[in-house]
């Protein structure tokens, strides 16, 4: 395995990761009602894990 396949498998599970993340976060503030919502760690986690994708494409373009 070299430097361009672990990059691409890491940036990969980072960003499946991270809309996972993204999707529970989503869910509990959709389940609140009347409540104060802080959407700071869904929106963080939304552009973590579209920074990783990006990662991931760039990684598998030198396959």
């Amino acid at each position: 395995m070299n430097a361009s396949e672990i990059g691409l498998l890491l940036s990969y599970l980072m960003a499946l990761y991270l809309f996972s993340i993204a999707f529970i976060e989503g869910i509990k503030i959709s389940n609140q009602n009347n409540k104060k919502v802080n959407g700071s760690t869904l929106i963080m986690s939304l552009l973590f894990a579209l920074f990783f994708t990006r990662m991931a494409t760039l990684f598998y373009s030198y396959q």
